[in-house]
């Protein structure tokens, strides 16, 4: 949820503010501006994830019986949460960054940001509850489909950011 909600007040919360009007009129492209806004979110998110999940294997590797420890640490666990961690956030911020980049109230964009958010955490809990067999593959595939539609999703943001609205609040 943390960088859906960051990055859904990434355009529309500074609109608010009036605080985005003097960075529009800089002669920064539009990508740029939006990788400094995507990398806004993602950075801190990377953060308190890994963050989180060392305090848990932590916390895990003292306090859990040693057959589950075992298991935390033998299973994939670790490499799985550093490859997906990114691509996920990835999917949550352009989602955001896009819905932020067309709503004009922030709850609004945060909200519609976080449910555009879930698609991909539906597949996770799916995969988790063994209802989609995993198989080598199938981790592999998705990894690469989630990178693809990041970097897709930057390119189709980028391209629906008219500058020119948001500086005077009026549609095309």
């Amino acid at each position: 949820m943390m960088p859906s909600v960051v990055s859904a007040y990434s355009v529309v919360g500074e609109r608010e503010q009036g605080t985005l009007e003097p960075v529009l009129t800089t002669p920064i492209r539009r990508e740029e501006f939006l990788i400094g806004k995507a990398l806004a979110a993602f950075v801190p998110t990377l953060v308190i994830a890994y963050a989180v999940f060392g305090i848990f294997l932590a916390v895990a590797g003292l306090f859990a019986h040693p057959v589950i420890a075992s298991a935390i640490y033998a299973g994939t666990h670790v490499l799985v949460q550093l490859v997906f961690t990114p691509l996920l956030a990835g999917w949550a911020i352009w989602v955001g960054i896009g819905v932020s980049a067309r709503s004009t109230d922030v709850r609004v964009a945060q909200q519609l940001s976080v449910l555009g958010s879930t698609p991909p955490l539906v597949i996770v809990a799916l995969m988790s509850l063994n209802v989609i067999t995993v198989s080598t593959a199938l981790p592999l595939g998705l990894a690469a489909a989630l990178l693809a539609v990041d970097l897709l999703a930057w390119r189709v943001v980028a391209a629906m950011f008219d500058r020119e609205r948001l500086v005077t609040g009026r549609p095309r």
